[in-house]
């Protein structure tokens, strides 16, 4: 069996709250001195675009706080609108994730190749394949599943890999994806299969599992909550219906890795792990925090509209905070 060593850290989707969120968890590594041992980030949607940053420029903090900044404060829906007019993407039903490929490159990535990026820290992009019904994954050197096995995609750029992760079901469409001559994909939004990115760190898969990952010890960054809650009950429009239903799968997909995960730390599996969950209600990652900010940051939209700089500091610093007590309290092991 292979040898467990590393560190791997999941980032799971949630928008613009996300990237916030994990922005705060990410600055709280650098200050304790963590950041540069982090070996894998897994990601999905929102976690894949800060992820992707973080990679390439995981050596430079102040670079790498300058993109993440950019891409909040900016935001990314009004250049997405706009794409519909766009006489390529017109016939398609919803945005083409080709389009968000083309903004993420003019905002952050500068069209690089996936087969380009750093190897350090390795990055692990996931979408979901509606065709087979699983988990879809972009590394630098590979991409595939366990159903469609590994696949070299040529010329694939950083961007749209992140982009086919991030194609949020109800607004983005799905892109086909041909592996070679016979075989294609159909990929949409990874937190379809995965909603917190962490399959791939997940020890217990067969020989046919693409890019698994035998981490020593497991950092969960979760802003996905809420996925359910509905204060306002539903309307008569479909849409309506149908995001009610996809995000109580969601909460049902969340659960299900949750206890996945610690079942496979108590059995030893993963001999370390800290969950950093924007939710937590406990009294250690709530003190200090008013009822109101706590809702505020639990409760903030899940788009890619521009974040106000208010916004992005409290998400931030809840992210930060919780990570703090997190790898003090559990993962000591990192600090010495």
């Amino acid at each position: 069996m292979q040898e467990k060593r590393g560190v791997g850290l999941a980032l799971s989707g949630g928008g613009s709250r996300a990237i916030a969120f994990h922005y705060g968890v990410i600055e709280a590594f650098y200050d304790l001195g963590i950041a540069n041992k982090i070996d894998v980030v897994s990601a999905i949607s929102g976690g894949a675009i800060i992820g992707a940053i973080f990679n390439l420029y995981a050596k430079d903090r102040s670079k790498f706080r300058e993109k993440v900044e950019e891409v909040l404060s900016e935001g990314l829906e009004a250049s997405l609108y706009s794409k519909l007019l766009d006489p390529r993407w017109l016939l398609h039903q919803g945005i083409h994730p080709d389009a968000l490929a083309d903004i993420l490159d003019k905002k952050i990535f500068d069209g690089v190749l996936l087969n380009a990026i750093p190897d350090d820290p390795i990055l692990i992009l996931n979408a979901t394949d509606l065709k087979m019904g699983c988990n879809f994954k972009f590394g630098k050197s590979i991409c595939g599943s366990y159903k469609d096995g590994g696949y070299i995609v040529p010329n694939l750029r950083l961007s749209q890999a992140v982009a086919y992760s991030a194609a949020f079901t109800l607004c983005i469409s799905v892109k086909k994806l041909k592996l070679n001559k016979e075989n294609d994909v159909y990929l949409t939004d990874g937190g379809v299969y995965d909603a917190l990115g962490a399959n791939s760190l997940m020890p217990d898969k067969n020989d046919q599992s693409i890019l698994t990952q035998n981490c020593e010890t497991v950092i969960l960054s979760d802003a996905s909550f809420p996925y359910q809650e509905n204060p306002q009950g539903l309307s008569f429009f479909a849409k309506s219906r149908l995001e009610s239903s996809f995000h109580c799968s969601g909460n049902r997909n969340r659960s299900l890795i949750y206890n996945k995960v610690f079942l496979l730390h108590e059995s030893g599996d993963i001999p370390h792990l800290g969950t950093i969950k924007m939710d937590s209600k406990h009294d250690d990652l709530t003190q200090g925090w008013t009822p109101n900010d706590l809702s505020f940051v639990n409760r903030y939209r899940t788009d890619f509209k521009p974040v106000q700089k208010k916004a992005i500091e409290l998400i931030k610093t809840r992210g930060r905070e919780e990570a703090e007590v997190i790898v003090k309290q559990y993962l000591p092991h990192l600090l010495s």
